[in-house]
């Protein structure tokens, strides 16, 4: 695979993710997140990748984007209800099988249903760096990202699924052809 990163970013990379893994014990974090990203549809059938390498389907509708990512939610005790501060990072595989990469920060809510079930949304301004499927230069760009999440605490970790709505044109370089939903998991301890 052709890596479009200049090699001196390709290095960053491995350092930040040393640097955000011991950030918790800096900052105190109560929560620490570790993303699994994976699925794509594209809402608009005219708009989907009909080329992209990791489609599902023949139309390439559904595409599969693998990627990690990592983040950290402030709040005191991550079984509680309410609004945290939270920072997010991650790199994914965009349709067209070039990195995407992110980092952002905002804030989240969550709401138990019971001792164990919860919904919470994320809501970020972030910055991205990608490249649009139409144009091979990449470029830095602000965005800002919202999911909604439904999980289940295990006690010492929890398992959150996410669905993301990107809209067409949204910047950052990723949906110049169509809306998508994103589908994701989170692991957080």
């Amino acid at each position: 695979m052709d890596w479009p990163l200049p090699k001196y970013k390709l290095l960053a990379v491995p350092h930040l993710l040393i640097f955000f893994i011991f950030l918790p014990s800096l900052c105190f974090a109560g929560e620490i997140d570790a993303d699994l990203f994976g699925l794509t549809y594209h809402l608009h059938r005219k708009g989907a990748v009909y080329n992209a390498p990791l489609k599902l389907d023949k139309a390439g509708v559904k595409v599969f984007n693998p990627g990690l990512g990592l983040g950290y939610d402030f709040r005191k005790n991550r079984h509680t209800d309410g609004f945290s501060v939270i920072v997010h990072g991650g790199l994914f595989e965009n349709c067209d099988n070039h990195p995407y990469a992110f980092i952002g920060a905002g804030g989240r809510y969550r709401r138990y249903f019971n001792k164990t079930t919860f919904v919470e949304a994320n809501l970020l301004g972030a910055l991205t760096y990608g490249n649009d499927s139409d144009d091979k230069h990449y470029k830095l760009n602000p965005t800002p990202y919202a999911n909604i999440g439904i999980g289940h605490d295990y006690g010492k970790f929890s398992v959150t699924y996410y669905i993301s709505y990107i809209p067409k044109g949204s910047d950052g370089g990723i949906t110049s052809s169509t809306d998508m939903l994103f589908f994701s998991t989170e692991v957080s301890f």
